[in-house]
């Protein structure tokens, strides 16, 4: 047999040469087994997922100076307005980003926050008699429309633009609300009811709670919440960001888990610069 094979390569290598032939090496047994990835027992990987939560817990105590990409929220603010010149001012949005360090089935961070400098001027409208509420709706909140039942009459007539996005209403008012105006404000999705939560006897309870609130919600291993724009104050920024730093740790606490999530790492960035390690935890 192999005297066969034999004279039917010699003139297979006569004709070609060897640089076309491939010569594979014997394979050992052992050479073999050693070439298999041995698999983890459950045990092992556990013991592993363990050492790496520990680690990451471990990273998260140390201070925010220790990083190399640390900075003070002041200097940070400088060098990302720095890299926001010359972009569209619609696009220079400064957000903060926190690690969170949670056990294995811990539920996922939520919340609102209420930002004392709104990113986004919210126009409300508030519907009441009591002279004492409509004082305070624009005297303190600045609200963009505040009247009674000569407002909602303008604007059953058509005399007054629906260019407002959120409203609220006292209950002397709701039911002539609902009724003159169902059809105009229900349909956008403005109609103030007890049902949605717009509607109560202390409105500066819902404006304080509505205007300038921001929810945010936890994605894989990170919270990230828009703080302000480049064209904030420091202070504005400031305001915010201890705002945002008060409505985590609120989630936090209110974590229904055995063992609490821990505050990692945290960024702040813009839209078009880096992300700078900043004193947050």
């Amino acid at each position: 047999m192999l005297s066969r094979v034999s004279s039917r390569l010699v003139p297979f290598l006569n004709r070609y040469g060897t640089r076309n032939l491939h010569v594979f090496p014997s394979v050992r047994a052992e050479d073999t087994a050693n070439s298999v990835v041995s698999k983890l027992s459950k045990d092992q990987l556990k013991k592993r997922e363990i050492r790496r939560l520990a680690q990451r817990k471990a990273a998260a105590r140390r201070p925010a100076s220790d990083h190399p990409l640390y900075m003070p929220v002041m200097k940070a603010l400088r060098f990302l307005r720095a890299a926001e010149v010359g972009q569209p001012l619609s696009q220079q949005t400064l957000s903060l980003t926190a690690m969170v360090i949670s056990e294995r089935g811990a539920p996922l961070l939520n919340g609102n926050l209420v930002l004392p400098k709104a990113l986004k001027d919210v126009k409300v409208a508030v519907f009441t008699n009591d002279e004492q509420q409509a004082r305070m709706a624009r005297e303190k909140f600045n609200c963009h429309l505040v009247g009674g039942s000569e407002l909602v009459e303008e604007i059953k007539q058509g005399k007054i633009a629906l260019d407002f996005d959120k409203s609220f209403a006292t209950p002397d008012i709701a039911i002539a609300l609902a009724s003159q105006l169902g059809r105009i404000l229900g349909p956008k999705g403005l109609l103030p009811a007890a049902k949605k939560g717009t509607v109560s006897e202390d409105l500066e309870a819902l404006l304080s709670d509505s205007m300038g609130s921001l929810p945010f919600r936890q994605r894989g291993n990170n919270v990230s919440i828009a703080v302000g724009k480049c064209s904030f104050t420091d202070k504005q920024v400031l305001e915010n960001i201890v705002a945002a730093q008060k409505g985590i740790k609120l989630a936090l606490a209110n974590q229904k888990t055995k063992k609490p999530s821990l505050l990692g790492q945290t960024t702040l960035t813009s839209t078009h610069g880096p992300g700078i390690v900043i004193d947050f935890a």
